[in-house]
């Protein structure tokens, strides 16, 4: 357990609570179809609730959306919602995270714009002021703990160094509890990459929302991929030091 434990806190301190690796991450994640899509139909449909004429071009809105978000066009924009997304999580939050577009109005609207000029002009810019992306609900309970990740994931290694060195070092048979130790990392490590497996429908399955349904299955593939291969670096360690023992 202090193995694994440990392991959870490492990787969210490494991935999650740093700046740095969260943003490479998020935006990642916002450079995939799916969430390109998703965020599309969003900001279409605050488009629409201002504007319901233009349902009727909806579609193409939506598509020449896309295309602006994959040109490259947003990426001031993204460049700023990962930020504050990173100062959302972390501040441990109880509302939704919604973001203020109102800067890049123009660019959103530029696409209606192509197909229904006077439609597009009666969008208000106070329309993207406060867009929702994030559902609080959606924000695992672990993740409220980031703050205190750095140390806890330090403590807990220490934690699991003494419980290892200890419990070989008092044992009648070392060689055993070498084995034993060794079959605990390796659980430890099956659990981690289960876990970086079986956390996404977890999350999901608790979405009701559709673009914030894509944001966390897209941000669990990516963000989980560090944490699998973290796991398969602890099973291959309980092997050796279990195969170590036993031999």
């Amino acid at each position: 357990m202090l193995t694994f434990l440990s392991a959870i806190a490492f990787w969210m301190d490494r991935s999650i609570a740093r700046e740095a690796a969260f943003l490479d991450h998020a935006t990642a994640v916002l450079a995939m179809d799916t969430s390109q899509e998703a965020l599309a139909a969003r900001l279409m449909d605050e488009a629409v609730d201002a504007v319901p004429l233009l349902a009727l071009v909806r579609g193409a809105g939506e598509r020449a959306t896309v295309g602006l978000l994959d040109s490259g066009a947003f990426d001031p924009a993204i460049a700023s919602v990962v930020g504050a997304g990173h100062r959302y999580i972390m501040a441990r939050p109880d509302g939704p995270f919604s973001v203020d577009l109102t800067e890049v109005r123009d660019v959103i609207v530029a696409p209606i714009a192509r197909f229904a000029p006077d439609l597009a002009e009666r969008v208000p810019v106070d329309v993207f002021q406060s867009v929702v992306i994030l559902e609080a609900d959606t924000i695992p309970v672990a993740v409220r703990a980031l703050p205190w990740l750095s140390a806890a994931s330090i403590y807990l290694t220490a934690g699991v160094l003494f419980a290892a060195i200890a419990s070989v070092m008092l044992a009648e048979r070392r060689s055993v509890a070498l084995g034993w130790v060794g079959l605990a990392v390796l659980g430890a490590g099956i659990g981690v990459v289960v876990w970086s497996v079986a956390g996404g429908p977890l999350a999901a399955s608790r979405v009701d929302d559709p673009l914030s349904l894509v944001l966390v299955r897209n941000a669990y593939e990516v963000f989980s991929r560090s944490l699998r291969v973290e796991g398969m670096w602890l099973i291959a360690a309980g092997l050796v030091i279990a195969a170590a023992g036993f031999v």
